[in-house]
């Protein structure tokens, strides 16, 4: 599956701007935290997470993202460092879920540490999920980035049945617990009926 040619990568889906929105009214959930983010494209959500207060983001993607990426993170930089009193560092790093780098490539700072190891407090997936054939891959990688003590948060659009029936297998083989997030209940925040906003724990 070559996400370099449909261009996927290069746009702003209704999930990632859920899930800022979503990160913009429960900053709780990402302050003062190591914040890792699969498949950030733009750099929306992530960006936006530093701007809220998370200590450290880690933005990934592949390699054709880098230079939009990039840009983002430079020209909202300033920003991040005015709004944010506890982002200390940002950056993006590429990630290809079929052959994804070690977690500690990335050189996390963060409480969460096993074997020596760092791992994120937070992985955030924004609408990641459209081809079956990246179901696998990208769960592969979920599961060999979080630890334990992490929180997943996730949205998600249904686009096929096979994808959707193989993420949800996928998801409650590695999660114990799943909630679904009623952002009108929580937050006052009216979302689409065909995005569920899902968080996710071992």
């Amino acid at each position: 599956v070559n996400s370099q040619i449909d261009g996927t990568g290069l746009n702003v889906w209704d999930g990632a701007l859920l899930l800022a929105l979503y990160l913009e009214r429960s900053p709780r959930k990402i302050q003062s935290k190591s914040v890792l983010e699969l498949g950030a494209g733009t750099g929306l959500v992530g960006i936006g997470a530093g701007i809220l207060g998370a200590e450290e983001v880690i933005l990934t993607d592949l390699e054709y993202t880098m230079t939009l990426m990039k840009s983002n993170i430079h020209l909202n930089r300033d920003v991040i460092m005015r709004e944010s009193n506890s982002c200390v560092h940002i950056d993006c790093y590429v990630c290809d879920w079929f052959n994804p780098p070690t977690i500690a490539s990335f050189q996390i700072s963060s409480s969460i540490i096993h074997d020596d190891v760092s791992y994120p407090e937070v992985i955030l997936v924004a609408d990641c999920v459209w081809l079956e054939e990246l179901v696998n891959p990208l769960m592969d990688t979920i599961e060999q980035y979080c630890n334990n003590e992490a929180t997943v948060i996730i949205t998600y659009q249904q686009r096929g049945k096979s994808a959707h029936e193989l993420f949800w297998k996928r998801l409650e083989g590695i999660f114990t617990h799943i909630t679904f997030i009623d952002s009108e209940v929580e937050i006052n925040l009216k979302k689409p009926e065909t995005i569920s906003l899902i968080e996710c724990r071992k």
